[in-house]
């Protein structure tokens, strides 16, 4: 009863997001990015911390998870007001302009690590995954598509959508929910209904304080990249008056949002409000009011000093999103019995 519940309640929670995400795209992505997402990134890394990271040598995972969060964040941690006197410096802007397409690297290798770590048992396995994740990092590294994946689409919609769908059928598979697997299927089907639905422009408006924060803040890179991607358009271009620009934000804004809610609709099924004691859990309450305040007060500086927290969430979540589909794997591919 207890499963039959949560999974109504995800049901009702992927409609109204979807409603939502229709009704105010923009303007629900950027409330929930800054609200509900450092609850989400405080509250899951606590619990992945409870379960030991999902990994056996969990000692040189954290220490990498950390490396990689802390590189990736310090483009953007350069631009930030403080840093002003610096940025005129060569060094500086040849860090900003040059690093972030070589630590995409870093994302191959955090998978390579964690295919490792969790599938191979044996050091001599082990270290051959990761040395063959870094010849592929460094192999692709001139091919466009790559960094499209790894780069943009992996950290945000491949996280927030498709490990979130790999998630649920991977809880389904202890559940047997039939309500759950509806629910796979429904979150499966969104990108079509968004597509097919009728949807107008006529009446819709967006703030300008919104649309200010939303390319000053670069998100509509995502949407570009998209775009071209499923060759809508040459990737060049975002237009608030395109009809397929605002689907794909449609997209992004529910799958945030959902992605945000199922983690929370999860705490009696996966247990990880028990790992909280009283004074983590003030901690973390204390945290995430500050970090929606700085969201409040100047978007992008919330956004850049929680940068590294948003990071170490996608990269902690590894593990987790290998043993979900080495698990759906072995059940769709699994002998019959005769």
């Amino acid at each position: 009863m207890k499963i039959f519940n949560v999974d109504l309640l995800n049901t009702g929670l992927i409609i109204i997001a979807l409603i939502v995400a229709y009704w105010l795209p923009f303007e629900l992505f950027l409330f929930a990015y800054a609200v509900l997402g450092p609850l989400h990134y405080f509250t899951e890394i606590n619990w992945i911390r409870e379960k030991e990271y999902f990994v056996a040598n969990n000692k040189l995972w954290i220490w990498l998870t950390i490396t990689f969060s802390l590189l990736l964040s310090i483009p953007l941690l350069l631009q930030l007001p403080i840093f002003e006197a610096l940025q005129n410096r060569t060094i500086i802007k040849q860090i900003s302009f040059y690093l972030p397409t070589y630590l995409n690297a870093c994302f191959s290798i955090a998978i390579a690590c964690a295919i490792a770590f969790v599938a191979f048992k044996k050091k001599t396995h082990q270290y051959l995954i990761i040395a063959l994740g870094i010849a592929l990092a460094v192999l692709l590294h001139f091919y466009t598509l790559y960094h499209v994946i790894i780069g943009i689409l992996l950290p945000t919609v491949i996280h927030v959508y498709l490990f979130t769908l790999l998630f649920m059928w991977y809880g389904n598979l202890k559940s047997k929910s039939k309500l759950g697997y509806f629910n796979v299927i429904l979150l499966l089907a969104i990108p079509f209904i968004i597509a097919f639905v009728n949807f107008s422009l006529h009446g819709f408006s967006i703030g300008k304080k919104t649309v200010a924060i939303y390319n000053q803040n670069s998100f509509h890179i995502l949407n570009m990249n998209i775009s071209k991607l499923f060759g809508f358009s040459d990737g060049k271009s975002f237009s608030l008056s395109n009809i397929i620009d605002v689907k794909i934000q449609i997209f992004i804004a529910f799958a945030y949002t959902y992605h945000y809610l199922n983690w929370f609709s999860k705490t009696t099924v996966i247990g990880w409000h028990k790992k909280l004691s009283q004074k983590r859990s003030l901690f973390i309450l204390l945290v995430w009011i500050v970090s929606v305040a700085l969201y409040f007060y100047d978007y992008r500086v919330g956004l850049t000093l929680l940068l590294f927290l948003s990071l170490l969430h996608v990269f902690l979540e590894f593990p987790l999103n290998v043993i979900s589909i080495k698990s759906i794997g072995a059940s769709i591919f699994k002998p019959k019995k005769t």
